[in-house]
């Protein structure tokens, strides 16, 4: 069975899925959980952790390298369906996963944050926050940093450099809540040649 076949009889049939990731030639990641959306470039999944449903992520197929459904992903859906947490999978925001551009369109019109991650050990950004344009090859996030304080400009994202995008997560959601913006310094007489 083809990487294509498995997440298509994912989605369809809801089965836990145990997915490992080719970040780089030397760098794998492993995510675990229900494939909710695809197409033929991205996957949607929706994460779990000790038997709960979590956010979501979308990344490329083209880093899907093996999709795993043994004995102990079995057990691991029967718990979850014995703790009713199966009746609860599903997409709270549909996505376009045509493309890195589409997908971004759809969160920057509904004004989301969400986080974008680079899992390059090279590089191993991670940046949260509400996309503000997006082109061709990047995209534009406002990040907001530990504090809640949104920086000043948007900061570029070519696609490039993306492993990953979670979004309706409980961090996200509960910290966009307490987002804010710096207070503007007043300009003064006294502070103009200040620097």
């Amino acid at each position: 069975m083809t990487i294509k076949d498995k997440i298509q009889e994912c989605c369809k049939t809801q089965k836990f899925a145990r997915i490992t990731r080719d970040v780089t030639d030397d760098c794998e990641r492993i995510s675990r959980g229900y494939i909710v959306d695809y197409s033929k470039y991205f996957v949607a999944i929706q994460e779990t952790d000790d038997f709960k449903l979590l956010g979501f992520n979308i990344f490329p197929t083209q880093h899907i390298s093996r999709i795993r459904y043994n004995n102990h992903d079995r057990y691991y859906d029967k718990i979850m369906a014995f703790e009713n947490e199966k009746d609860k999978i599903g997409l709270k925001t549909k996505v376009d996963l045509t493309s890195w551009k589409t997908i971004f369109k759809t969160f920057q019109k509904k004004k989301m944050n969400i986080i974008i991650e680079c899992e390059d050990p090279d590089i191993g950004s991670f940046t949260i926050g509400m996309v503000k344009r997006v082109t061709d090859k990047s995209v534009f996030i406002l990040y907001f940093d530990a504090a809640g304080f949104f920086d000043d400009k948007p900061i570029r994202i070519d696609y490039s450099e993306i492993s990953k995008i979670m979004f309706d997560d409980r961090y996200i959601d509960i910290f966009s809540k307490y987002t804010r913006e710096r207070k503007k310094k007043k300009t003064t007489a006294n502070n103009v040649y200040d620097s």
